[in-house]
């Protein structure tokens, strides 16, 4: 996401204040967890837009999104840049990272601020040989995403950071390669629950949008990631659909307070998880440096799944609109008539801000 997202507070701040009104927002805090413990600044200048995140053998790896050239830089142990190495494609906004147990890198092209992409892209960096562009197109219309999961077996899961915090989970039926694109499926919607976090540039609001992801090394743990929070959901295999089925269980929440934009997260390999994001404004004025911080043993929070996984956080796209339960663990609080009455009374703000510069913030 880039800076222009700070000016949009008084349009998102409409929208919240007709979600409180309505009686909209709701839902648990997060779970009890240890908090973030900082490991060291951002402060090399080219790391002021962080918004992907791996972790490699040589140290954390990270990637800037728009506007920036498309670099993989690989940190030392004080957040210093150890190298930094072009990647030879231009990503036109890269929010996410993902790297696989081959050691290949997943530059997820997937940001779209304005909504008008015809398509979006992995751009993959092996471990050796030539980067190559792995193109998609979404079966629906355009969506921003800043939230890539790549399981073993090669097949994306993309979510979107769409306004009121539903983001929509799309994957492909076979592996994307570098021919034709490839079209991914919609597979349903993830709504993860709303905490009481402070932290992110967007206050409330940017509790429910989701940001980014990452799967755990040995593929057990999905984790998706908000301005404040990540969520840990339990996973079963190395499939897309085992990816999906673990979001539709209950997360374990941890909170990640007092980020000024925070946007990237990884596993280490022994269940650390790692968070960063943009430099943004601080409460005492001027700019904060963002940080790499971690909460040890992460992984370790979240209980191996049981049962079958309800249909209550991630269901299948119905043909027509249904009512939602309000009832299910990690569910935002919604009635239908409620959500239909608030998306029409923010539909003035919401087309006007579009028309000037978009609202999906990267």
């Amino acid at each position: 996401m880039s800076r222009r997202t700070r000016r949009r507070g008084g349009a998102l701040a409409v929208v919240v204040a007709a979600l409180l009104a309505a009686g909209v927002l709701g839902g648990p805090d997060a779970l009890a967890a240890p908090g973030p413990v900082t490991r060291c600044a951002l402060e090399d200048p080219r790391l002021d837009e962080v918004s992907g995140l791996a972790v490699a053998p040589a140290g954390p790896v990270v990637v800037d999104d728009s506007g920036n050239a498309t670099v993989v830089y690989t940190l030392d142990a004080d957040c210093a840049v150890a190298s930094a190495w072009p990647v030879g494609v231009s990503g036109r906004d890269v929010e996410d990272l993902a790297r696989t147990a081959d050691g290949t890198l997943w530059l997820a092209d997937i940001g779209d601020n304005r909504g008008t992409r015809a398509g979006i892209a992995l751009i993959r960096v092996p471990g050796r040989g030539a980067p190559d562009v792995r193109r998609l197109v979404y079966p629906d219309r355009p969506h921003d995403a800043e939230t890539l999961l790549m399981p073993a077996d090669g097949r994306p899961v993309i979510l979107t950071k769409d306004l009121g915090g539903r983001s929509g989970v799309y994957t492909t039926d076979v592996p994307p390669t570098s021919g034709s694109p490839t079209t991914l499926r919609r597979v349903g919607e993830l709504v993860v629950p709303l905490s009481a976090t402070e932290g992110g540039p967007l206050g409330l609001f940017g509790r429910g949008l989701v940001t980014g992801g990452a799967l755990s090394a040995d593929g057990r743990v999905a984790a998706v990631r908000t301005y404040t929070d990540a969520w840990l959901f339990p996973v079963t295999g190395g499939t897309a659909e085992d990816v999906v089925a673990g979001l539709r269980r209950t997360p374990v929440g941890v909170p990640l307070p007092g980020e000024p934009q925070g946007e990237a997260i990884a596993f280490t390999a022994d269940g650390t998880l790692l968070s960063a994001g943009e430099a943004g404004p601080s409460r005492s004025g001027g700019t904060a440096t963002a940080s790499l911080r971690a909460v040890p043993g992460a992984a370790a929070l979240v209980p191996p799944p049981t049962g079958t996984p309800p249909p209550a956080v991630v269901a299948a796209v119905p043909a027509a609109p249904a009512p939602v339960d309000t009832r299910g663990p990690g569910l935002l609080a919604v009635s239908a008539a409620g959500a239909a009455a608030v998306v029409v009374a923010a539909l003035p703000v919401v087309a006007l801000r579009r028309r000037r510069r978009g609202l999906a913030g990267r």
